[in-house]
């Protein structure tokens, strides 16, 4: 049985990071459920999916007035949209060294953007929706940058924030939170290592995160609010 058979038809949403990895799974894995997906990226990258639902856009996420833009399509074309899918930011390994431009710099890549996102956004959900927020695994900042994992974790922190400030205009937000994603060979060589084999554990793969974040964005999860999933295999027991 396909319990999300239905769920999205007729639903329009946008998503940010679709070039690849994840999000490209979660916007692929959207089309096919019945969505009109609006995705967007800093890069321009374009996602390799042909559907005449998709519709491909470049824009910056710390930049409001390029999220207006996009706003502004959106009301247009569309009136409202139903789920925002805040996918930002880029991981770094661990170093030894820090520095306070760093920290800055991955704070505005990962939290500053994705609350820019909502605030842009989150107007366009009057009848209500869902927001997620990719943060990480803490499972994996022993393995990440000083300020990869403090800012990731400010995602967190972020998500529970705006679900209170938002829930009374019934627009749920939760932050999906992926472990080592099995994603693009650019992202395995900057890990020290995967988990395949390593103590039976594993990396989870770009489809089973979208599956969680399906659920999350559709109506079969409106008992859930301000909660953040970890969806990494259970790398960290």
């Amino acid at each position: 049985m396909d319990y999300f058979a239905k769920s999205f038809e007729g639903k329009v949403g946008l998503i940010s990071g679709a070039g690849n990895g994840q999000g490209k799974a979660v916007a692929k894995l959207l089309l096919e459920k019945g969505a009109t997906v609006v995705a967007f990226s800093r890069s321009g990258n374009k996602p390799d999916i042909k559907h005449e639902n998709l519709i491909l856009m470049k824009g910056d996420s710390t930049d409001p007035s390029s999220l207006a833009t996009i706003g502004n399509f959106l009301k247009g074309k569309f009136g409202k949209i139903n789920f925002l899918y805040n996918n930002h930011g880029l991981y770094s390994p661990k170093s030894e060294e820090f520095h306070g431009k760093d920290a800055l710099e991955s704070f505005n890549r990962n939290v500053v953007s994705s609350i820019n996102t909502v605030e842009a956004i989150s107007p366009l959900m009057e009848s209500g929706g869902s927001i997620v927020n990719v943060g990480a695994s803490p499972a994996i900042f022993r393995f990440s940058s000083l300020e990869y994992a403090v800012s990731k974790r400010g995602v967190e922190e972020m998500t529970r924030k705006l679900a209170s400030m938002l829930r009374k205009r019934n627009i749920r937000v939760n932050a999906l939170m992926p472990g080592s994603v099995d994603a693009t060979k650019e992202i395995e060589d900057l890990l020290p290592f995967n988990f395949k084999g390593l103590d039976g554990r594993k990396d989870v793969s770009t489809l089973e995160v979208a599956y969680v974040a399906l659920f999350l964005l559709s109506d079969l999860s409106v008992g859930i609010n301000g909660q953040s999933i970890n969806v990494d295999s259970g790398i960290g027991l």
